[in-house]
């Protein structure tokens, strides 16, 4: 067998109805040397058989059995398993474009990068919305280490399937998925790999096809169960939070730290207006305790606003409905301009997600 150029490790975990539809997408690719480690973690359903009719089929699949320890586990098991120079992650009810292995390879050798993060198509297509589709919309550029542009500028974040590394730079990092994460698991990886990469580059090719998430699933749910969602966030900032104090990353960039806080938490919690933000402060106030960001000298780096948020989270209880729309409002001059924030605060007030 040709040695591969690129490892997909492929999740498995109760998806027997879509599992075929992935793995033909890996069969369809325009290049031959691939290697797709396909990692049951512990599937009830007839998903192992699926699979391990694959790896008779067609020897560049490897089948990887163990006990079930969740999507973040299952990914790590096939880092481990993978024996080409790139890694890339393709989600079991998710599949490639037929030229995605080929592009990704040829990106690494052309841009000498460390991570490379591609585009990708909502499926179907009609089920995308405007936020979706800019996500998944990268431009075509390049980043020299570390960058705040590349963390809360560019449409990099936040699905770790779209993001292909080095396996040497992932092991000599000892970057892995966080197990104890199990919602925005891949919000921590992206930081890890960002905040450390020599290069990265993003490209604007869409060579993935992801299924949309499906109404009243855990991602459907969260999106509209505002304390749910943001203290599950907390948890988030919590994980990323401790992997970059691992390389001392936090004091080097504590006001990006600041600004990811405001933009992950504190504005939604806001939003919720007095009360009803008081879990979702003392959480942030807890996870803060000692680490960068609970600083006076690292926020007066910060823009002011961002600096009046974190301070009122810090305190730990949930600020009066008033100061509440001040704060969202100055947050909201620093990031659309005075006008955009007075579109904002009317549509704050109407309820909306979305200007």
């Amino acid at each position: 067998m040709t040695t591969p150029k690129i490892s997909v490790v492929v999740p498995i975990y109760k998806v027997e109805e879509c599992l075929t539809w992935c793995l033909d997408s890996l069969l369809a690719q325009d290049m031959p040397d691939w290697e797709g480690v396909l990692v049951n973690d512990g599937s009830p359903d007839g998903s192992r058989d699926i699979a391990a009719a694959y790896c008779e089929k067609d020897a560049r699949f490897t089948l990887v059995d163990k006990e079930n320890g969740g999507l973040s586990s299952a990914r790590n098991a096939g880092i481990a398993a993978s024996t080409a120079p790139i890694v890339a992650f393709l989600d079991s009810d998710d599949r490639f474009t037929p030229d995605a292995c080929r592009v990704i390879v040829d990106a690494f050798e052309r841009e000498d990068c460390d991570v490379l993060t591609f585009g990708a198509n909502p499926y179907p297509l009609e089920a995308g919305y405007p936020w979706l589709n800019y996500v998944l919309s990268p431009r075509d550029v390049s980043f020299e280490g570390y960058s705040s542009d590349l963390l809360f500028k560019e449409a990099s974040r936040p699905f770790a399937w779209r993001t292909a590394c080095k396996r040497d730079f992932l092991l000599g990092n000892g970057i892995v998925f966080d197990e104890t994460v199990k919602y925005g698991e891949d919000q921590v990886f992206d930081f890890a790999v960002y905040g450390r990469s020599h290069k990265t580059a993003l490209i604007s090719n869409k060579l993935y096809d992801y299924r949309v998430a499906r109404k009243g699933s855990l991602m459907d749910t969260m999106r509209y169960d505002d304390e749910t969602r943001l203290l599950e966030h907390v948890k988030i900032y919590s994980a990323m939070l401790a992997d970059w104090q691992r390389d001392g990353l936090d004091a080097q960039h504590a006001d990006d730290l600041a600004y990811f806080l405001c933009d992950l938490v504190l504005y939604d919690a806001l939003r919720l207006l007095g009360s009803d933000c008081g879990k979702v402060f003392a959480a942030v106030a807890a996870a803060l305790n000692g680490s960068a960001v609970d600083n006076d000298a690292a926020l007066a780096q910060c823009a002011p606003s961002v600096a009046a948020m974190v301070r009122a989270a810090l305190i730990g209880k949930a600020p009066a409905a008033r100061l509440c729309k001040k704060l969202m409002f100055d947050y909201d001059v620093l990031r659309f301009g005075r006008l955009g924030a007075c579109k904002r605060m009317a549509a704050n007030a109407l309820g909306k997600r979305e200007v």
